[in-house]
This record gives structure tokens, sequence and C-alpha cells, in this order.
């Protein structure tokens, strides 16, 4: 697919986002602070350089571009994604954190099939994961929701959006 004045491999530039994601929070990447106090985790690989960017702890909207070849190169995707705790548990530091390891298992499950987030459905004794969307790595958004089974509630809920970067 021609982007700009490049042209991209999509089913290459997916295997590559899926590597991304595993190599950043998800799985443990370095965590850098951005002069703001940001969080960023960067993957760099062949004609890509992925960054992911988030602020917050309960609540935690952040970004993940991938321009072409460098950290200053041509933006040819993006995804926002924003969300977090519910607000009821702002503060549940317990809560939070074994929420937040449970996602960081989901993230791992990213797939070539599931390029955006974690699996559609997952299921543990302790938490339920469902990820749901419409479209495809050129132009997609959708929703992610963690149930917490010991309150029999809903306890996180992210969307997201985002797709290809198409200039003039």
């Amino acid at each position: 697919m021609k982007i700009g004045q490049f042209e991209i491999d999509l089913e290459e530039f997916q295997h590559f986002i899926v590597k991304a994601k595993k190599k950043g929070y998800a799985g443990g990447g370095k965590k850098q602070r951005a002069s703001d106090g940001s969080k960023i985790f960067v993957f760099q690989e062949g004609n890509f350089h992925y960054t992911d960017n988030y602020d917050g702890s309960y609540q935690a909207p952040g970004d993940e571009i991938t321009r072409w070849q460098r950290e200053d190169g041509q933006r040819i995707w993006r995804m926002a994604y924003s969300g977090g705790m519910l607000p009821k548990f702002w503060g549940d530091e317990k809560l939070a954190e074994e929420t937040y390891k449970f996602l960081k298992k989901m993230l791992m499950m990213v797939s070539f099939e599931y390029p955006f987030r974690g699996p559609p459905g997952y299921n543990t004794k302790d938490f339920s994961y469902l990820m749901n969307f419409k479209g495809d790595i050129k132009r997609f958004a959708g929703k992610e929701l963690i149930r917490s089974k010991r309150l029999e509630e809903m306890v996180f809920s992210q969307d997201f959006i985002g797709g290809l970067v198409i200039p003039k």
C-alpha cells in the first residue's frame, strides 16, 4: 500500500505492530520518561519506528505512533486510547494493581488477527476480558473491558481508535 512516498507491505507492518506491542508496556519493555512526566516505550525494527506514550494511572490516555524508519520520520499509523479504572475504583491501589497485571497479560496476547489490544475474550478465576472492534489495521475503533469476578462488576473500560496516516 502506498503511504505518501513510501510503499508499505501491510502484512509485514501488521506483524511489526504485534511485535512492538509485546516489546513495550505489556512485555515490560524499557520505560522512558518524557519531559512532561508521561511514560514512553519505543521499539524500532526495519523500516518502522514505534512509540507508545501514555500518562496517568487510574485513568491513563495515550497513543501509539508508528513512523517510517526513525523517531522523526513520517507518521504512517496511529492508535489513540483512553480509559482505565472506572471512577468508582480510583484510589483502590490493590484492585488497580491486580487489574493492570491482568491487562498486561491480555495485551501480551495481541495477535496478527487482533493487532490492537488483547484477544476478543478471555477468562481467569479472578477476571474476564472482552475486546471488540470494527475495521482493520487501516482504520478501526474498539473497546476493551475488564470485569472482576470477585466484585461481580466491571472495573476497567478503555476505548481505542486509529489507523493509517495518509498524507496528501
